[in-house]
């Protein structure tokens, strides 16, 4: 008989098999174990310190996975921190188990990321000790301030320190998480006061109601003004003494950026004497220039938020200035600007009141300017005004020599504005263009001239003064009208996106005026200035190296 067909054989396979399942547990597998995360939080870490390697275990002895849950401020390479900001930084343990063990419960961790340098605690947030914590600060600290709104009595000053920082909490209105600085109560100085500096920032807090300069920065180098916020609090048209916001000045490798100014009697943002210049993303209005590079080379404006002054963005070359006297290489680019039609500040004075009231972008007596991809409108005077210091009757003496030996130039040359957008412009002009003894009476008999076709009576969208430098274009009369300039010298408008006022027949892009010649009996050449039509190629520009 085979053997499979044996009883007893059988039965002896079956107790084998009963045997063996019973050595495996039965007839299927254990139940997952729990398994627990011990993970212990670092001490309280420092900016620029070493970074400390995290240990986290499972009590089933398989490995545990680290991930930061706030990233602004910490995150990680393999189990080692990589600190990023001050701040609360978080780290979750997780391990998700296996067929033996159960995922275990997430473990989150939180400790303090500190910078290096000091934290300044409410009690010290006032002008004497915020000065002898200045004074003291060392290479590469970060001066913390806390959030709050704190009466300075007197100027804050900085001299001669490298790689600092000085950090407020925010820079907006609410003392319960923005760091605020008054000066309301101090004496008619500047706010802070800064020179001969070497990699130095500025971020995070206001400064409110300085009667000098806000944030006022000469003589240094590689300096970050980042999330500031300067402003004349109350009524800033009528009572505001700030003369600028933001103003650095003989000074190179410049970045102001994500500010806010409002409310200076001169200029939010003022650039002088400088190179290397980057103004990007800041939102300025209720001051006389919005933003102003004065007297400066390799400078790119770009981003900003330009409205409710009484000049939008300025680019000009003054007689007075010492280290340079000329502005050359300046990109406006990208900026959105709007309405800017305040009249001048009750306190403004000097050369800012030459700005008609209702002009987007002006430049004065400068080279090798780009204005291309803004949004300019709602401007009373112009969209843009190009001309010379001899239009603005700056006076100066012709023999007085910058720091690099070169005399004033007046003339500007080697100007482009293209592809901007341009609408609402020219309706009712201000400044010299309204002055009965200036340029009132043109206005009148132009815009007289227009009804009579009939046109819309409005200004075109670029302006320039057409007055040409003798020495270095042609065909100058001798009463200095006409003339031209040859190549990358010339004043160019083209190619603009012009929303003409209704009922328009012809170009409201750009006029030339031609200023000599008109104000010895001439006309103006408009509407299409065979000088202006023209496409020059300029020297690159790059703001910042």
């Amino acid at each position: 008989m085979p053997l499979h067909r044996d009883p007893k054989f059988a039965l002896l396979l079956s107790m084998l098999t009963a045997a063996a399942l019973a050595g495996c547990g039965g007839g299927s597998d254990p139940a997952p174990q729990a398994q627990t995360i011990s993970f212990a939080a670092p001490a309280t870490q420092t900016m620029g310190a070493a970074a400390a390697a995290l240990s986290a275990t499972a009590s089933s002895g398989l490995p545990v996975s680290l991930a930061s849950k706030t990233a602004a401020v910490c995150t990680l390479s393999g189990s080692t921190l990589v600190l990023v900001s001050a701040g609360t930084c978080s780290v979750e343990a997780t391990q998700a188990g296996n067929a033996a063990w159960l995922a275990a419960t997430p473990v989150t961790v939180s400790f303090s990321v500190n910078v290096a340098g000091t934290i300044v605690t409410a009690a010290k947030m006032n002008d004497l000790d915020l000065n002898a914590i200045l004074l003291a600060a060392k290479d590469g600290d970060t001066i913390t301030m806390p959030a709050g709104r704190f009466t300075m009595l007197g100027p804050l000053q900085l001299s001669g320190k490298k790689n600092i920082t000085m950090l407020g909490a925010g820079n907006g209105k609410d003392p319960s998480k923005d760091t605020i600085l008054s000066f309301k109560s101090a004496l008619t100085q500047n706010g802070l006061s800064a020179s001969s500096l070497d990699t130095v920032s500025f971020k995070k807090f206001a400064i409110e109601d300085a009667s000098g300069n806000a944030l006022f920065i000469t003589n240094s180098k590689n300096i970050v003004m980042d999330t500031m916020r300067a402003e004349w609090v109350t009524d800033p048209q009528k009572t505001s003494t700030m003369a600028y916001g933001l103003y650095p000045v003989k000074s190179d490798n410049i970045l102001v950026t994500n500010s806010i100014v409002v409310g200076s009697r001169d200029a939010g943002v003022y650039v002088g004497q400088s190179t290397n210049i980057r103004v990007t993303n800041n939102d300025v209005y209720y001051n006389v220039a919005g933003v102003e590079i004065e007297n400066s080379h390799n400078a790119i404006v770009e981003g900003n938020n330009v409205h409710e002054n009484t000049g939008g963005i300025l680019v000009f070359a003054l007689p007075g200035p010492t280290r340079f006297l000329n502005t050359s290489g300046v990109v406006v680019r990208n900026n959105t600007i709007v309405n800017n039609n305040l009249p001048p500040a009750a306190n403004a004075q000097g050369l800012v009141l030459t700005i008609p009231p209702g002009t987007g972008v002006m430049v004065l007596a400068s080279q090798n300017t780009e204005v291309h991809g803004n949004t300019i409108t709602k401007h009373q005077t112009t969209g843009v005004l190009i001309t010379s210091a001899i239009a603005a009757q700056i006076p100066f003496n012709p023999a007085t020599k910058d720091d690099q030996g070169k005399v004033y130039d007046p003339y500007e040359r080697g100007i482009y504005v293209h592809n901007n957008k341009i609408s609402d412009f020219g309706a009712t002009p201000g400044g010299a263009f309204a002055d009965p003894a200036g340029l009132g009476q043109f206005t009148q008999g132009f815009f007289a001239t227009l009804k009579a076709f009939p046109q819309p009576q409005n200004f075109p969208a670029v302006m320039w003064d057409g007055i040409v430098d003798p020495a270095t274009g042609s065909g100058v009369q001798v009463n200095g009208s006409g003339g031209s300039y040859a190549g990358n010298l010339q004043v160019c408008s083209k190619s603009n996106d012009i929303s003409a006022p209704a009922g328009a027949a012809i170009s409201y892009e750009n006029i030339d005026l031609n200023l000599l010649a008109l104000l010895a009996g001439g006309n103006p050449d408009f509407p299409s200035p065979a000088r202006m039509n023209c496409v020059i190629t300029l020297p690159a520009v790059t703001g910042l190296p």
